[in-house]
């Protein structure tokens, strides 16, 4: 789409027109918008709301509402407005507001409007209203809807702009100047995008309802306005990708050392071979770690993978080196690798591992009859 919009035109500019298909259908039937001259009568009146009804939806009566207010110059209310649920919509009082707009002559119905108007608008401002903490409303309140509240201000912000005739708007400058998250872009693609694509096959002539409906317009000035929301849309989408790719990673969270070791068994003391287990907190980021099975008289190396040192998993040591971790068993005589495994320096316990004959499935897990008898750093 993109690409066909890009080879129509350079230029941008917005006019905010546009029909639907049961518009285009409805209208064989029920003729054009109604136009009066001098005082409307109460039955002109009348028919005039039949054919809004027939023929407008509630996008329109927004859209009315929305110019209405603007050209008195109530922004904060047309601002307030675009939060408005479609559902809650005043068609009466968007009906009135495009009579009088289009400079009718409309009968008097008292405060109605104005009446009217303030309900709808005081719907949005309950509904805004932060409940209190602990409230039941507070506890149903969820992040989809916060975010659902939020991608109505950002479009009702935009839709506010290009109401206002900003036809130079530069939205990939709005969007980072707001910091707008890349989460709300692909919502504002969605929304305009559909538009876009009714735009450029009216211009292409293949429809023949569009092509009528946007017979008011010359070539050029179709041209004008798919370029514009083309550019709309590609800033749209440039700065949800920019600000993906430049967002700082997410930092790891910190594990305190009492939960990383909240798990880990091992046997504190031996009173047969007279041996006592290391603080396990040392094993965290070591290069070596030994222990001994008292019940097996078995003697294990682990080495740290890479220099991240090894690490506890619950009753596991990880991050180690398979292929330069052993167990090896230490026949009838473990106190004399106990000895050595206690007051021996590395190129002593480099050797050690190699004396011993007898190997041993490698002991991953520490439990109850492991001491853990010595860090390398």
């Amino acid at each position: 789409m993109a690409r066909r919009a890009a080879l129509i035109s350079k230029k941008q500019k917005t006019i905010r027109i546009s029909r639907s298909e049961s518009y285009l259908i409805n209208v064989k039937y029920m003729g054009e918008e109604p136009e009066f001259l001098g005082a409307m009568t109460s039955g002109e009146y009348g028919l005039a709301l039949n054919w809004y009804n027939a023929m407008c939806d509630n996008g329109d009566a927004r859209q009315y509402i929305t110019d209405y207010l603007i050209k008195r110059d109530r922004k904060a209310e047309a601002k307030l407005l675009a939060k408005l649920d479609n559902c809650w919509v005043p068609t009466t009082v968007a009906w009135r507001c495009r009579m009088l707009d289009r400079g009718y002559d409309v009968p008097l119905e008292g405060d109605f409007l104005e009446e009217e108007l303030a309900k709808a608008l005081g719907r949005v401002a309950r509904d805004s209203q932060e409940p209190s903490e602990g409230s039941l409303a507070a506890s149903k309140r969820s992040i989809q809807d916060r975010m659902r509240d939020r991608q109505s201000e950002i479009i009702g912000d935009i839709e506010e702009m290009l109401d206002l005739g900003n036809n130079e708007l530069n939205l990939y400058d709005w969007l980072k100047g707001k910091a707008i998250p890349a989460t709300y872009c692909q919502a504002i693609v969605d929304h305009y995008s559909p538009w876009l694509d009714e735009l450029i096959q009216a211009y292409e002539g293949g429809d023949e309802q569009l092509k009528e409906a946007y017979s008011h317009m010359s070539r050029k000035e179709l041209k004008e306005r798919i370029m514009f929301f083309n550019k709309l849309i590609d800033d749209a989408q440039r700065y949800g990708n920019v600000t993906k790719k430049t967002r700082a990673p997410r930092k790891p969270r910190t594990i305190s050392m009492d939960k990383k070791l909240k798990n880990l068994k091992f046997q504190k003391e031996n009173n047969e071979y007279k041996i006592a287990s290391i603080n396990p907190e040392k094993i965290i980021g070591a290069q070596e770690l030994w222990t001994f099975n008292t019940k097996y008289k078995i003697v294990t190396v682990f080495r740290a993978i890479d220099r991240g040192g090894l690490q506890v998993k619950g009753t596991s040591i990880i991050g180690y080196d398979e292929k330069t971790s052993f167990s090896k068993g230490t026949g009838r005589k473990p106190e004399i690798v106990l000895d050595k495994l206690q007051n021996s320096g590395k190129i002593v316990l480099r050797k050690l591992m190699e004396e011993l004959k007898t190997d041993k499935p490698l002991q991953i897990r520490i439990n109850e009859n492991t001491v853990l008898m010595k860090v390398v750093l």
